[in-house]
């Protein structure tokens, strides 16, 4: 009877009575607290304690909706990775069935770079938290779990599907090195517009990326992406070690994260 008792007074996740929304509320604010914390101090620096006291909540609590610290951690690259994904993956999906069909003009194969490129560059110059910057950068230093999210869910099928079209335009192999090269020299510019963007507007003079000002930044980026692929620029030959070394992306080969080797040692 005691353990029946216990059962049916334990919490619900979701209560009824619009408790669903103040759940949902709850978690959000725990994540984007976790977010601004894990990027200021890193994650060995910063407690689940902490993170609790700031976001106004009972440990036990943090620990029902995450479970734990990684769990929490995972949990904000999912946060980040989730609203850059809302922008691209519709592009994402329309590129790849486009290449699927076996698309072969310069034009066509330019159009597809321009449709999965811009979404990206509207996601990067879209004003979020700098906590979500000082996120990444840490997630990256500390090659964390999260690094991997992030890796997986944005950057690395940017560079994927980026480098898909670029080998077709340059008539090679996926896994050359050029291909990869190119395509991260195209889509380094477009991160810095998350990664600089004070220092941008600041250089540019400018309160924000608004309409006619990322319209300028979409053009001027263009123009130099479509230069650096003219037809009369021939295609570079890497030596053959290169070549026959380069991974493909995504890459199921790519070094383990840290807490990875960690745990398996």
């Amino acid at each position: 009877m005691h353990a029946v008792q216990r059962v049916r007074q334990r919490p619900r996740r979701h209560p009824p009575g619009g408790g669903y929304a103040r759940g949902e509320a709850t978690r959000r604010r725990i994540v984007e607290t976790a977010i601004e914390m894990f990027g200021a101090s890193g994650y060995e620096r910063t407690s689940t304690r902490a993170i609790a006291r700031r976001a106004a909540v009972s440990l036990p609590a943090l620990q029902y909706y995450f479970g734990g610290k990684e769990g929490l951690l995972r949990a904000c690259a999912e946060y980040i990775t989730a609203d850059v994904r809302a922008r691209l993956e519709p592009a994402i999906a329309q590129v790849q069935d486009a290449l699927a069909t076996g698309v072969r003009s310069r034009r066509e194969l330019l159009a597809l770079l321009e449709r999965v490129l811009e979404p990206f560059l509207e996601a990067m110059a879209t004003e979020r938290p700098e906590s979500w910057v000082l996120f990444f950068t840490r997630a990256q230093s500390e090659r964390s779990p999260a690094f991997d999210v992030l890796f997986e869910g944005v950057v690395g099928r940017i560079i994927g599907v980026t480098a898909a079209i670029l080998a077709r335009l340059l008539a090679c192999e996926l896994t050359d090195p050029e291909v990869l090269i190119r395509a991260l020299s195209m889509i380094g510019p477009v991160a810095l517009l998350r990664r600089g963007r004070p220092l941008l507007l600041r250089a540019l003079g400018w309160p924000d990326f608004g309409a006619e000002r990322l319209a300028l930044v979409k053009q001027v980026l263009w123009r130099q992406i479509s230069l650096g692929l003219t037809p009369q620029r021939a295609k570079t030959s890497a030596p053959k070690a290169l070549r026959s070394a380069a991974p493909a992306y995504p890459s199921k080969g790519r070094p383990k994260s840290r807490s990875t080797e960690r745990n398996s040692e």
